[in-house]
């Protein structure tokens, strides 16, 4: 996709962060499978039903724009994902694999932070007002879990990783 205006960058992130959401979707629900500490699963299951409500935000802002949802590969999250991947085939498992899934998520939600300002700051700048609160919604959201991941993984049982 060839980007030429504020307009096609809007679109070109939002197709990405869409992208992402689906993608991160079903990373979470395997997040939430593998963790054997109950709050760590619970954060996750959380953030699974959050990340619906940011697809389903996602699709409203497509459609005020009169164009179809549809993804573009967001190749940051993939990588942040196949780093995951790559380390849940070396075989961790228990508490060591409960923190990795914490701090993958923290990745995770830094980057889709960082996706959702750029995402505001264009639907403003372009007039659309309310993308810009759909997308300030998400954005607000993920900050909150950004935080929870932060203090989950500050306050982590790091005794348990020896």
């Amino acid at each position: 996709m060839s980007v030429a205006s504020m307009d096609e960058l809007f679109e070109h992130e939002l197709q990405d962060i869409y992208f992402a959401a689906h993608e991160l979707t079903t990373a979470y629900e395997r997040m939430a499978e593998l963790s054997e500490d109950e709050e760590v699963e619970e954060l996750f299951r959380s953030h699974l039903d959050e990340t619906a409500t940011h697809i389903d935000r996602l699709v409203e802002v497509f459609e005020e724009s009169g164009e179809p949802p549809q993804t573009e590969e967001c190749e940051g999250i993939e990588g942040l994902l196949t780093e995951w991947e790559e380390f849940l085939e070396e075989g961790e498992s228990g508490p060591v694999l409960d923190y990795y899934n914490l701090v993958t998520a923290t990745k995770t939600e830094r980057y889709e932070q960082s996706a959702y300002e750029s995402l505001v700051a264009l639907a403003r700048e372009s007039g659309r007002e309310d993308a810009a609160e759909l997308l300030q919604q998400n954005l607000d959201e993920d900050e909150a879990a950004l935080e929870e991941l932060s203090e989950a993984t500050s306050n982590y049982d790091y005794d348990s990783l020896s």
